[in-house]
């Protein structure tokens, strides 16, 4: 090969999913549903959809839509199957995921059961449906995952207590419709941990060893917005334009991951989650500064990109600093609690949660360097001692 093409990056780029970006989108259901389907099944959670009106507009416009509500925050295979087997039931013909992360995977997960035989743990790896999904419509309501641009869905194995992924490009949702005005009524507290998930998967997506150009503007333009909005709309929940381009921003971070995958931040913060309750975005985001302390070792350039979006000074001889200080400071300008212990986390069992993802070669599949029990029990510990 001509040396001149040594150093070009070779990559592929896919987003089937049809994007609808708009005030007040919702409005524009009955039109879709013509190319969909003509019995929709519905999942959402407990409450978001229906505080926010989302839900109430879907069945309004669908008198004929089966409805499942009972989606909680970490979904398990559990509650896919009981979906699936219901969607069956009713001979619906396609599907309308409503709310955040956890109603989203779980409608691509029932979109995959109603035309595939088996149960969801079944389905736990890449590419394993045999036939077609239903067409998935996902509404997100959280500035968040990104899930309605993604075809992963992160789903809780009740056999081991771990976060499985069900992987498939069919997963795919046809369209997703997302409308900011149906994030204005989430609380603070979700507010803060979906936007820090994006954060956080933009910023893994820029270090992933997935990374491609397309991935690594969309991914710095995501940090960039996060960085530059979440702060004024923590202190004014109302604002519309910052709930634009969070939600902007949350779409920017799935169609990132879409191509590159979570790296290690996403592995570790499970732990925290599923062992303590901590909302996904909070535990992610406690790992940002010991993980990319060690990521700015392996691409300096792209790190000192989101140091220089923070408007913190990029110490060349001292590179862990300067990423260090810069998210320091940026955590305590949106009152972020950054250490572990503040959201009821123990230090007890770290050394045993460094084993068990040590032992789990997949999660590593993303991420550059090397990593001992040693070196992961020792990121751990950080957490507590920022």
């Amino acid at each position: 090969m001509n040396s001149i093409y040594r150093n070009i990056q070779e990559f592929q780029y896919l987003m089937p999913t049809r994007i609808i970006f708009k005030a007040d989108a919702i409005s524009e259901l009955q039109s879709l549903s013509v190319s969909l389907g003509t019995k929709p099944f519905i999942v959402t959670g407990k409450q978001s959809s229906k505080k926010n009106g989302a839900l109430n507009k879907v069945v309004k416009t669908f008198p004929n839509a089966v409805v499942f509500d009972s989606v909680e925050e970490n979904p398990t295979d559990e509650t896919c199957n009981k979906a699936g087997q219901i969607c069956k039931d009713n001979q619906c013909d396609w599907v309308i995921g409503i709310g955040g992360g956890s109603p989203l995977d779980v409608s691509k997960v029932v979109a995959g059961l109603a035309t595939n035989e088996g149960v969801c743990e079944q389905y736990f790896g890449r590419d394993l449906f045999k036939y077609t999904p239903l067409p998935i419509l996902a509404i997100p309501t959280t500035s968040g995952t990104g899930s309605e641009v993604t075809p992963y869905a992160v789903i809780t194995s009740t056999k081991n207590n771990t976060k499985q992924t069900v992987a498939d490009y069919k997963l795919f949702p046809k369209i997703a419709l997302l409308d900011p005005l149906l994030t204005i009524t989430l609380p603070h507290q979700i507010t803060l941990s979906t936007a820090l998930d994006a954060l956080s998967q933009s910023m893994e997506g820029l270090v992933s060893k997935k990374a491609n150009p397309i991935s690594d503007c969309l991914a710095i333009e995501s940090c960039r917005l996060i960085f530059h909005w979440l702060p004024k709309i923590l202190a004014n929940p109302d604002c519309i334009e910052g709930r634009y381009w969070l939600l902007y921003a949350s779409l920017l971070s799935g169609i990132v991951i879409a191509h590159t995958g979570t790296t290690l931040v996403h592995a570790l913060g499970y732990f925290y989650t599923l062992n303590y309750n901590v909302p996904h975005g909070i535990a992610n985001a406690l790992f940002l500064i010991p993980m990319f302390k060690r990521n700015i070792l392996f691409l300096p350039e792209k790190l000192k990109i989101i140091v220089n979006l923070l408007q913190e000074e990029y110490d060349k001889d001292n590179l862990d600093i300067s990423i260090k200080k810069a998210l320091l400071r940026f955590f305590k300008e949106i009152n972020f609690l950054y250490t572990a212990h503040s959201w009821g986390v123990s230090d007890k069992q770290l050394h045993t949660f460094a084993e068990q993802l040590y032992s789990d070669s997949y999660r590593f599949r993303n991420q550059y360097g090397d990593f001992s029990v040693k070196d992961l029990s020792l990121i751990f510990k950080e957490t507590f001692e920022l």
